[in-house]
């Protein structure tokens, strides 16, 4: 068996720098578990307010942990989390 077929898929953590994103990332990657951070501090950056940032941070994610700050009630966050899920979709997510 080759390496490539004991690969983790990499997962997306959104919000990954903040509280809840911070410690699941940290438990994924306890697990050996490949994890890119989405924030607007990380490479790639990734921005809410900015979809021209999905699509570089989604590339080769197979999984999204989605975490919208400041709340998912804000106007306009339900809006911006079902494009950003159809992105993924898209992508192979």
């Amino acid at each position: 068996m080759t390496q490539d077929m004991h690969q983790q898929p990499l997962v997306l953590v959104l919000g990954g720098t903040g509280k809840a994103g911070r410690r699941i990332a940290a438990r994924l990657t306890g697990r050996g578990v490949p994890v890119r951070i989405g924030a607007r501090a990380a490479a790639p950056a990734f921005d809410w307010n900015d979809p021209a940032t999905w699509r570089e941070v989604l590339h080769g994610v197979q999984n999204v942990f989605i975490s919208y700050a400041p709340d998912i009630a804000v106007p306009g966050a339900a809006q911006a989390v079902a494009e950003f899920t159809r992105q993924a979709a898209a992508q192979g997510a």
